[in-house]
């Protein structure tokens, strides 16, 4: 439950490309396990959304790959990349670069970064450390009407969070209108 918890409060913030592992928006998770029969999912359900999950080497990278469905329709897929590793500031945002280096070459993806304390923000040798100290959340986009894309790093209460997620449209305003239920 904390994992999906943990993916819903990044649900509003993620995105999804026309594909994702071999999958297609609308595709069910029938067809999901039908494309990888070899891979035990764990399933997860909340807010009327279907979590069906699993640990594999993305780039290199261990993540938990999610796959998100609104009434058995494929809605959204996620990468949550080292959730439980203890890596140090450089490695994340050397991780981030990497990853952002390989959507680039596919996608016009645009920064979308915050600074909370822009002390390094000139400064891109200090990046890592900006990171560390929870001065920068590292983000990117890429939005089209058929798809949207989030990339994201950092550091909050201590814990690195780096997502890659590809969502339709029409997730967003599902989960929109569903946290506009909730008040």
């Amino acid at each position: 439950m904390k994992k999906l918890v943990f993916i819903l409060l990044f649900i509003p913030l993620i995105s999804f490309s026309q594909d994702f592992r071999k999958m297609s928006f609308g595709q069910s998770t029938e067809e999901l396990k039908e494309t990888y029969p070899a891979t035990e999912f764990t399933f997860e359900e909340g807010n009327g959304i279907s979590i069906l999950y699993h640990s594999d080497s993305v780039g290199g990278i261990e993540a938990i790959v999610s796959y998100m469905f609104v009434d058995n329709s494929l809605m959204a897929g996620a990468y949550t990349f080292d959730y439980t590793s203890s890596k140090s500031a450089d490695d994340r945002y050397k991780d981030y670069k990497y990853i952002s280096e390989i959507l680039n070459d596919k996608y016009e993806m645009e920064d979308d970064s915050t600074w909370h304390n822009d002390s390094y923000k000139n400064d891109s040798n200090s990046y890592a450390h900006a990171l560390a100290m929870g001065y920068v959340d590292f983000d990117e986009r890429y939005d089209t009407d058929k798809v949207l894309i989030r990339h994201s790093v950092e550091k909050s209460d201590g814990i690195y969070t780096h997502i890659l997620g590809y969502s339709s449209p029409s997730f967003a305003d599902y989960v929109e209108a569903e946290n506009d239920s909730d008040f």
